[in-house]
């Protein structure tokens, strides 16, 4: 019982991320030679192209990206509590609208988390000048382009970066506190 409420919640938490990556590449990147940008459109063009066929669906590759991030976010709690409880029916549907909301806020922040820490890891050791550093250089700057003006670099690590990276973790380990009972399943 409790490898297959591990497998699924690994499972979803990997494909909400690939997909989470694939739009913000779709909406900020114009770059599709990168080689890690097309590692991660063909990983998601995988599972899109036999969804293609029931939604009879050409170009919209990133309509049904979004749908299938809408509804594993809204279907995950649920599932895992009918897996683990045999009961699905203990909460109403308010809940799960505010624990589904909870689950995306949880899966953009380990994606701002992880993407700033292996964006600092690469300054530390200066790797520089690969595709997928090109791909963190312009996230990063998407979202901290107005910080950086306000706050120094040192040593050739941005501070507000690594502030973010603390404020995030706190954030994490606040909401773990407030929500003990399901932010473990979320």
């Amino acid at each position: 019982m409790i490898t297959i409420i591990c497998l699924y919640k690994h499972l979803t938490e990997i494909i909400i991320s690939i997909f989470l990556l694939r739009l913000w590449i779709y909406y900020s990147i114009n770059n599709y030679y990168n080689f890690f940008v097309k590692y991660i459109i063909l990983l998601t063009n995988f599972i899109l192209k036999y969804l293609k066929k029931f939604f009879f669906q050409k170009n919209k590759d990133e309509f049904l990206s979004f749908m299938i991030i809408i509804l594993l976010i809204f279907l995950k709690y649920p599932i895992l509590i009918l897996i683990q409880d045999k009961n699905l029916f203990f909460y109403n549907l308010n809940t799960y609208l505010f624990v589904s909301i909870l689950t995306l806020l949880k899966f953009l922040g380990y994606l701002f988390f992880w993407l700033i820490t292996i964006y600092l890891i690469s300054n530390i050791f200066n790797i520089r000048h690969n595709d997928f550093n090109d791909l963190l250089e312009i996230f990063i700057n998407q979202i901290y382009n107005i910080k950086k003006n306000y706050f120094l670099n040192i040593y050739n690590i941005n501070i507000i970066l690594l502030i973010t990276n603390i404020i995030l973790y706190f954030l994490n380990n606040l909401l773990m506190d407030l929500f003990p009972q399901f932010w473990f399943l979320i």
